[in-house]
């Protein structure tokens, strides 16, 4: 193929110009630690410790006034002339330290990039130039262009992939802190290569093998003007972080939260321990369930904690209205509070999400440690006066994979959001905590559609029992829940269901009948008076336990939303056996000794309901169910 015979192919990329915050400075290498630590032991010539280390002379000395720069080494008199030694913050880092902290200054740069669609490999504007559709349009009036077509188009980059491109084209001495999405925009462009025989002209270094592969095929197989589709990008980098499994000690019974009036407790301890940072994600609003708590979130504000909350409230007009008031109602409050304003926000916009969340740094320990909690509780909508299901995390790398959730709930929704770049920043410090690893215990975060994989785990795994709890029971149970329960009971395995009240098309006489199917087929179902029970759980066996935002018995899951319901699956020993025994205190009717009768008789409407619940709510609390 000649000059004149060149083919050229475009291929899509995406062009990101970031606005970002970077650590900029010295990182100490072995070599250097090794040097800090003989100084620390022996004052020493740059000449002696060239001779042992057999380095020249001249990196030694070089090391070394570094070193003095940051007040790590000094000169010392001595007979056979000056030397260098450690000073006491010298010392004090050689034995705090394993690896030398680095000493860096924090400054605003931009940089801009672009990213090919294959191996998501970003390359600065110099290695692979990025061309406007406009501009690729003028080249073809001219010249043989063939351009490639991701099929179904090209996604937004997510938060994390973002970060994870803006690092790969920093400089050595240079280390991303956050990116500002408010001054930051990616879009979509292409990259153009001139393909003359085998040769390929443009390529940016170290090619993936299937950038190559679609040039050559794009070059050789397709008319000129004719496009060739491929494959949507996989998002490699974002679903790492949902398969990530942590291994951790056993999980702490006590921090899985039951009852409404823990969740309160839990909330408000939460707030009194946060240090700097507090991000709650709540479906509905309301103002009054604000009001009870603002006292609260006024003390954490004053402290200096920085409060974000978000709403998902996203059924129909009336309930994005009516959540939409509440929001405005409560920014009214904090911007009427002295304590709060300008600490605090209640953002404007739905996330259309059902997940409830919450992430802070309130330990009680170490500065920089956080808690995550997961579960069914609407923190900002609850009266705290049904049972609900959450877990608190621990484990840096659990929070961390709860905060990238998070980051990417925001992020799909307001790219220029600060809690967003906060979140995702958070999560990357996290994960490069040196935490112990290795234990009984596993915890995972689910979302969206993994839901119905780990019932199937449930389905195809358990030994002894399943139960599945759930606000509401609909048309999606029968086949979410119930049959995979039958496949189980076939087994021997106990299954039972929980809900509070049938929901939607769903009538009594319905759940009636559906019980009566169940039961024939050796599953349980049984229906929580007066609507007592919010929490969203899968337990089976003794140690398997998922809980979650889903109301598994009701609701389905969209594959285009995967942040739509967020859980956590948790295995450890004993847990599921815990959480069981604290329900069944609670609602003996869960008992699996009891008779069928009693399933029949607990799916009655309940009367005098109001009378009732109250009763309820008290036996709930003595009964221990907490």
């Amino acid at each position: 193929m000649s000059a004149r015979n060149a083919v050229r192919v475009a291929v899509p990329v995406k062009l990101a110009r970031l606005r970002v915050w970077v650590d900029k400075g010295r990182h100490w290498s072995a070599v250097d630690r090794l040097i800090l630590w003989s100084l620390a032991n022996q004052p020493s010539t740059a000449g002696e410790l060239a001779k042992v280390a057999r380095i020249p002379a001249r990196l030694i000395t070089e090391v070394i006034l570094r070193m003095m720069r940051f007040g790590w080494v000094e000169l010392a008199a001595a007979p056979k002339g000056a030397s260098f030694r450690a000073t006491e913050a010298g010392r004090e880092v050689v034995e705090t330290f394993e690896t030398l902290p680095p000493v860096t200054r924090r400054q605003a740069r931009r940089i801009s990039f672009s990213m090919e669609p294959f191996a998501w490999r970003a390359y600065g504007l110099r290695d692979l130039k990025p061309y406007r559709p406009s501009e690729i349009e003028t080249i073809e009036r001219e010249h043989d262009v063939r351009r490639l077509v991701i099929d179904g188009g090209w996604d937004r980059l997510s938060s994390l992939e973002l970060y994870a491109a803006a690092e790969q084209v920093l400089t050595d001495d240079e280390e991303l802190s956050s990116v500002d999405y408010s001054a930051s925009d990616a879009v979509d462009q292409f990259a153009l290569f001139t393909v003359i025989g085998n040769s390929i002209k443009g390529l940016p270094p170290e090619p993936a093998e299937q950038l190559i592969a679609a040039i050559r095929r794009a070059a050789r197989d397709n008319k000129p003007g004719a496009p060739m589709k491929i494959k949507a990008p996989g998002r490699a980098a974002a679903s790492v972080m949902t398969s990530d499994v942590v291994s951790a000690a056993p999980i702490r019974f006590d921090d899985i939260v039951l009852s409404g009036e823990d969740h309160r407790e839990r909330l408000i301890e939460i707030l009194r321990q946060a240090r700097s940072r507090f991000v709650m994600h709540s479906t509905f609003l309301r103002e009054d369930a604000f009001i009870e708590l603002q006292e609260e979130f006024g003390r954490a504000a004053k402290r200096g904690v920085r409060i974000d909350i978000f709403w998902g409230a996203d059924r129909d007009e009336k309930s994005r209205k009516a959540n939409l008031d509440a929001a405005i109602a409560i920014n009214h409050r904090i911007n009427g509070d002295r304590s709060l304003r300008g600490r605090a926000r209640v953002h404007l916009y739905t996330t259309g999400s059902h997940s409830k969340l919450l992430i802070a740094d309130a330990t009680g320990r170490a500065t920089g440690e956080f808690v995550a909690v997961v579960g069914s509780c609407n923190w900002l909508y609850s009266g705290f006066d049904r049972v609900e299901t959450s877990i608190v995390l621990r484990h840096p790398h659990a929070v961390a994979r709860v905060a990238q959730e998070f980051a990417e709930l925001v992020f799909d929704i307001s790219t220029s959001s600060e809690a967003a770049s906060d979140l995702t920043s958070l999560s990357r410090t996290l994960r490069s905590h040196d935490a112990a690893q290795g234990g009984e215990a596993e915890v995972r975060l689910v979302r969206g559609d993994e839901h119905a994989r780990l019932m199937r785990l449930a389905r195809e795994t358990a030994e002894q029992s399943i139960m599945v709890g759930g606000d509401r029971l609909g048309v999606a149970a029968e086949a979410r829940t119930i049959i995979p329960m039958m496949v189980a009971a076939e087994r021997s395995v106990q299954g039972i269901l929980c809900y509070s009240k049938p929901s939607g098309p769903l009538t009594n006489r319905d759940a009636q009948e559906l019980a009566a199917i169940a039961r024939q087929a050796g599953v349980r179902l049984v229906q929580i008076h007066d609507r007592e029970l919010h929490g969203k759980f899968l337990l089976w066996d003794d140690d398997h336990v998922v809980i979650t935002s889903l109301n598994w018995s009701s609701a389905d899951t969209r594959p285009d939303a995967p942040q739509g319901e967020i859980g956590l699956y948790a295995k450890s020993p004993g847990l599921a056996a815990n959480i069981r025994r604290r329900l069944i205190e609670g609602w003996p009717a869960l008992d699996p000794s009891r008779k069928t009768q009693l399933v029949e008789e607990s799916i009655q409407p309940p009367r005098h309901r109001r009378r009732r619940r109250r009763n309820k709510t008290k036996a709930v609390k003595k009964s221990g169910v907490r």
